[in-house]
């Protein structure tokens, strides 16, 4: 199957970019014993990492694009579609942030999330796809786009914030060993964070407004009461004061260092739990 093909394809890429990652972040780092000449080897295979890792998001859009040509259906109609574009959007989100900062050891890191994403993606290819008419509308496709790239985003946004305690910790000490020389500093780990952050709150903002005008859709088999008290919708919500919280924190009572990074991390470990949450609407199969 096409898209299962290219799928594959998309994923060879992204381990591929990994050990660019990978490399650059280890077989440069200030103590590594390749130094001079002998780095040059290493800095060109560096180079390679966002080529390659764009590369695979070009394949993967085109993975899911044939998919809905082939089924007829969104994306978000089977587990192989969601945890598609869940991968995907990881990819482009670090893709986007990334450029300045010069991030090869968070670029390993959210480039595994993704490659491990898009694993359980291929494992779900032959599972049925729901024939639910909820799942052919486009508001309810854009309401699951919005939250799953907003999700995408804030796991950019976390992958720093834990590299940023662990690189606090390595500080506090006073631990400049090898791991330390190869985390960036915590300046730069706790504004990409933030830059991640701000650019997937509107997107959670947008995807929740979609969602709540869905529910006032007379189709629904269920009242609007029962879709807006779900638990599915209620973390989803409690998650997003948790990622308002943080800019309140922040900008309004001048937060700043661990406190913010331990909010980011918390607060997507609520956004997670929202799969595992009991649902009586969200099933779409």
């Amino acid at each position: 199957m096409l898209p299962t093909l290219l799928t594959a394809i998309a994923f060879t890429c992204y381990i591929a970019s990994m050990a660019c990652y990978g490399a650059t972040a280890f077989l440069l780092a200030p103590s590594s014993p390749i130094l001079g000449e002998n780095a040059l080897p290493v800095q060109n295979l560096g180079r390679f990492a966002r080529p390659l890792l764009f590369l695979g998001a070009f394949m993967q859009f085109w993975a899911i694009g044939a998919w809905c040509m082939t089924t007829h259906r969104s994306p978000f109609a089977s587990s192989f579609g969601t945890l598609s574009v869940t991968a995907w959007t990881i990819v482009l989100a670090f893709g986007v942030l990334e450029p300045r900062k010069r991030l090869p050891a968070v670029g390993a890191i959210v480039v595994s999330t993704a490659c491990l994403v898009l694993f359980a993606a291929l494992l779900q290819a032959k599972r049925p796809i729901a024939e639910t008419p909820i799942l052919l509308g486009e508001l309810v496709s854009l309401h699951v786009m919005t939250t799953l790239a907003s999700l995408g985003i804030f796991a950019v946004s976390s992958i720093c914030a834990i590299f940023y305690l662990i690189q606090n910790r390595l500080l506090r000490q006073h631990r400049k060993n090898a791991l330390f020389r190869r985390l960036p500093p915590l300046e730069t780990l706790d504004r990409t964070a933030y830059h991640a952050a701000a650019y997937a709150l509107p997107l959670l903002t947008l995807g929740l407004i979609l969602g709540i005008l869905r529910t006032f859709d007379t189709a629904l088999s269920q009242s609007t009461k029962v879709w807006l008290f779900d638990p599915h919708a209620l973390t989803a919500m409690v998650a997003w004061f948790f990622y308002l919280f943080y800019f309140v924190a922040r900008l309004a009572l001048n937060w700043r260092g661990v406190r913010l990074q331990y909010l980011l991390i918390f607060a997507l470990l609520v956004t997670l739990s929202v799969y595992f949450m009991p649902t009586a609407t969200h099933r779409f199969s």
